[in-house]
């Protein structure tokens, strides 16, 4: 019998490490290449994030730790004031 070396993918969350499984089957799913593997988690509602971060597989949870990856991801809302307008904390904006 002859040995030959294949290389699998197997799509992990970066935030609780499950492991991406088979809807139908509920078993991990071994993947021939990056972009089948992306491609399928994606297709079922896992987020793939781009590939210079960190934690970019996401499984789709919806509890605290995965909210805050989310939330710390986004951009900081902007600060709209109309000039003369009081602000919250009472201070007046710029004139």
């Amino acid at each position: 019998m002859a040995t030959r070396l294949q290389h699998c993918y197997v799509i992990t969350c970066d935030i609780c490490r499950t492991e991406y499984v088979d809807p139908e089957t509920e078993e991990p799913v071994w993947f021939a290449d990056e972009t089948t593997a992306e491609q399928t988690a994606c297709a079922t509602g896992w987020a793939v994030l781009a590939r210079d971060l960190p934690e970019r597989h996401i499984c789709p949870a919806d509890d605290d730790a995965h909210r805050a990856h989310f939330d710390a991801l986004m951009p900081p809302e902007p600060v709209m004031q109309v000039p003369g307008q009081l602000a919250l904390d009472d201070t007046e904006g710029a004139q």
